[in-house]
């Protein structure tokens, strides 16, 4: 990975989102090798901060979010239904999710008078089952890839070159149904006390998996701008 190539991706709104993130996470995994609570106060903080810069920047997902919406329309285009519905619901989900984190960030810095606590774990609810919804179609794509490939192991032809880009394939589809995994095991942990295991994890726990996901997300775009921009 050359310097070139990062400096270009951070050049856009996905790369900077994505670098924040992983620097919000290693924050809250570093609370670990902490000796002090001054010490582990200051890296919460900065944890805080980091994904309070993302939230912001979620405040001009809504037009994107309904372009995206309008584009993909019924999603005829779609031959699996499986992934075509979980698209759709998906997109109704996260167009709901945008102005709903809206109000509660508003709420939050008391800029309206709302239940910030209500409107929180509303949006936590429609982030898990966005992730959700992510993981049914890659675990989907997953099983098509593979059938793909028994069927091409049957053939006689020779098909090196299509199973070379189908194992690509498939391993990027692995990485990320591992990387939604990973996402759904801390997300669950912003629910209320009580519901599955709710507050119950801490503060490194969230850490350890928010930075594995981050950095496997990071390595997905980057490996994917590296071979459009033939970087590799």
């Amino acid at each position: 990975m050359s310097i070139a190539l990062i400096s270009e991706y951070l050049d856009t709104y996905q790369g900077r989102d994505k670098f924040l993130r992983t620097l919000s996470y290693m924050a809250k995994f570093a609370t670990l090798a902490t000796s002090s609570n001054e010490t582990e106060k200051k890296l919460k903080i900065v944890s805080s901060q980091m994904s309070g810069c993302r939230v912001i920047l979620r405040l001009l997902d809504d037009i994107p979010m309904i372009h995206y919406a309008m584009t993909y329309g019924w999603g005829k285009e779609e031959p699996d239904w499986l992934i075509r519905w979980a698209e759709l619901i998906q997109i109704t989900v996260d167009t709901i999710f945008c102005p709903i984190e809206h109000i509660f960030w508003a709420g939050e810095h008391k800029l309206i008078k709302i239940n910030v606590e209500a409107w929180d774990n509303a949006s936590t609810w429609f982030w898990i089952i966005s992730l959700h919804l992510s993981l049914i179609k890659s675990l989907q794509k997953l099983k098509k890839f593979n059938n793909y490939e028994t069927h091409l192991g049957e053939t006689k032809c020779n098909t090196g070159i299509v199973l070379k880009t189908l194992s690509k394939q498939r391993w990027n589809e692995l990485l990320t149904c591992i990387r939604l995994i990973l996402d759904i095991s801390y997300a669950i942990n912003y629910l209320p006390s009580g519901i599955f295991w709710g507050g119950r994890l801490k503060t490194w726990h969230v850490g350890v998996l928010g930075t594995l996901s981050s950095f496997i997300g990071l390595y997905q775009s980057l490996r994917k701008q590296a071979e459009q921009k033939k970087y590799l």
